[in-house]
This record gives C-alpha cells, sequence and structure tokens, in this order.
C-alpha cells in the first residue's frame, strides 16, 4: 500500500495499481474548503503521474453524499421563506459559500474529464445530485443494490449542478434527461438499465468487490487505456462550455 491520507472529510491510498479515495465525512464541508478540497485533488493528480497507478476509483461512506447531509448545507444558506412560489427563485443568504460549492465542485468534475487514467465510481448509498455529477463523469460506474440517485435539487427550486444536464443529455438524449432531472430518484436497477451503470454488485465488502470488477480492465496496456480514454471522452471538450453557460444563466 502507497500513500495514505485519512482525515477528516476522506481517506486516500494507493493500493497496487488502484488509487482510491473514499469520502468519510462532511462532504458538503469538504467542496467549500478550498485547502481540505485542494489537498485531495493534489493527491489523484500525484497518482495520475504516478506509473505504477493505472485507475482512480472513488466511493463513499453510507450517508456522507445524502439526502439528510445535503438538506443541512443547503438549509444553512438559504433563506427560509415560507411564501415562496413556484415562480420565485430561492435567495441565498450566503451566496458566496453556494458559488464556492459549485466553483470547487465543477472544478473538480474538469479535473477528473480530463483525467489521463480510468476513472471509477462505487455507490453504495444515496448520492445526492450534485455529486452525481461526480459519478457521471466517472468512465465506468459500479453501485451496490442500495445505491441510489436523489435528484434532491427540486426540493429547493434551485438547478441540477454538478453537469447533470450536460452527461445526462449525452448519455440518454434530450427527452429522457429531462424526465430524469424532473423525478426524485433513479435506483441501482433502473440506472444499470438506462446504462448509467456498468454493473450491481454485492453490498457486502463493496470497495473489495469493486477492486475485483476494475482489475480485468486494468490489465490492458497503459497505451490502450489511454488513447481509448481519450478517444471515448472526446465529448468533454464541450463541458467547459457547458460550465460557461451554467454560470452566466445562474449568476455564479
Amino acid at each position: 500500500m502507497g500513500k495514505i491520507i485519512d482525515n477528516l472529510y476522506f481517506e486516500a491510498s494507493i493500493e497496487e495499481n488502484l488509487a482510491i479515495v473514499c469520502f468519510k465525512a462532511e462532504a458538503f464541508e469538504l467542496i467549500t474548503s478550498i485547502n481540505d478540497s485542494q489537498l485531495m485533488m493534489d493527491f489523484i493528480r500525484e497518482a495520475e503521474h504516478n506509473h505504477a497507478v493505472k485507475g482512480l476509483l472513488l466511493l463513499n461512506q453510507p450517508g456522507v453524499l445524502g439526502e439528510e447531509v445535503y438538506d443541512v448545507f443547503i438549509r444553512s444558506i438559504l433563506k427560509e421563506d415560507d411564501s415562496l412560489e413556484d415562480k420565485d427563485v430561492p435567495t441565498f443568504l450566503q451566496k458566496n459559500t453556494r458559488f464556492r460549492q459549485i466553483n470547487i465542485l465543477n472544478r473538480f468534475i474538469r479535473f477528473l474529464a480530463s483525467y489521463h487514467k480510468m476513472v471509477f465510481v462505487g455507490v453504495s448509498s444515496t448520492v445526492v445530485t450534485p455529486f452525481m455529477g461526480v459519478t457521471l463523469v466517472a468512465d465506468m460506474r459500479l453501485a451496490s443494490p442500495n445505491g441510489v440517485f436523489s435528484l434532491a435539487h427540486r426540493k429547493y427550486g434551485i438547478h441540477p449542478s454538478g453537469a447533470i444536464p450536460f452527461f445526462l443529455t449525452h448519455y440518454l438524449g434530450h427527452s429522457k434527461a429531462l424526465e430524469l432531472q424532473l423525478s426524485d430518484r433513479i435506483n441501482a436497477e433502473d440506472a444499470f438499465r438506462l446504462g448509467l451503470v456498468n454493473q450491481i454488485l454485492p453490498a457486502d465488502h463493496f470497495k473489495q468487490n469493486c477492486v475485483r470488477y476494475i482489475q480485468p480492465f486494468l490489465g490492458n496496456y497503459r497505451s490502450t487505456l489511454s488513447m481509448t480514454k481519450r478517444l471515448n471522452n472526446f465529448k468533454n471538450r464541450w463541458l467547459q462550455e457547458y460550465l460557461d453557460h451554467e454560470s452566466s444563466l445562474m449568476n455564479l
């Protein structure tokens, strides 16, 4: 086992040919903290330049990316107004925190989109809207039967951040992408049927199951992995244009 980082927010290590990052707690604190998010990205960047590493696996502990923590975060920065009508745009009391959260997360998604090595994500519990984008930018997605994508932003009248419209439209087409974004959630079985998840793996020993599934792909030559990924990710050349459009539309 190689370099290890273990702090309040995440744990990161290199295990043989795979760099592994697991979100542990306070995920929304992590993506609003410039220093801590930079520490995580520095680890991932170092892994990219480590010749022994052929892929990156992102995981999360149960509840860390779920609806409860998202609700606490949004309510802490959103103006509470019982008279809010459907047509009204929500007011953020802490706009800087909201902008910082979106910008750091978008930066992380851009970073993963241009990552030269294979990126895998394991979804073992509920993942809410912003972090769903981190999942969708990955090259392959794995889920346990308990894995759920929650479009929780709808409860607060805010937009689907994390470049979700960009990725879902590419994967599924305009109409299906809109249908999903205006729905409550996508469970693991539906995500698998739609092709948003590559495989559903047993929940017990989920990390080990992910690693076991990933290894045959990493058995390919480095050059094959790199060039195949770069050719298949041609769409990502338009990601920055989409994020600029979001920023302009949302006054970020």
